[in-house]
């Protein structure tokens, strides 16, 4: 769902008339295959169960929208949250630093499917690298860390509470 996210992101920059079809399709095929799948795979063939899964993957897949939109608009932090709870499925054991390599893979591949023309996107030239490929980036140290959390940039910091 995260790639199909991000194309997704990238459908809704083509004219109105085509992005809601090309939206549509993209949703089509993942929940036919994933019908497919739960046949062929996991020997699921009364419809009505396969049905109801289909329903709470769409169901996860709106709040997945609305939950990586939000961080895409607001911070790397909102963002992670939201790979965390998707992704990670909200596990204290995650890996903080593959949690980093995703988030920044996600904003430096939107920035790279932004850069690509339309007609490329519809001829499906599209190849998604890695969130491995982050670790070196997600590795290197903030020079904010240095800086005493006074003369950080951005809003200022609470007032302390007198007693």
């Amino acid at each position: 769902m995260l790639h199909m996210y991000l194309l997704t992101v990238r459908f809704r920059c083509f004219e109105p008339k085509i992005s809601q079809t090309w939206q549509q399709h993209i949703l089509d095929h993942f929940f036919y295959d994933a019908e497919n799948k739960m046949v062929l795979n996991h020997g699921m063939h009364a419809r009505g169960t396969r049905n109801k899964y289909l329903k709470d993957m769409f169901v996860q897949w709106r709040g997945l929208l609305a939950a990586y939109d939000e961080g895409i608009a607001k911070s790397d932090a909102v963002l992670a949250a939201a790979v965390w709870r998707n992704v990670f499925k909200a596990s204290e054991e995650v890996d903080i630093a593959r949690l980093a390599q995703i988030v920044s893979y996600m904003r430096r591949t939107l920035a790279s499917l932004d850069g690509l023309d339309d007609l490329k996107v519809m001829e499906v030239l599209v190849r998604f690298g890695s969130p491995e490929a982050e670790g070196e980036l997600v590795g290197r140290k903030s020079k904010m860390m240095d800086l005493p959390f006074e003369r950080a940039p951005g809003p200022p910091l609470p007032a302390k509470k007198q007693k």
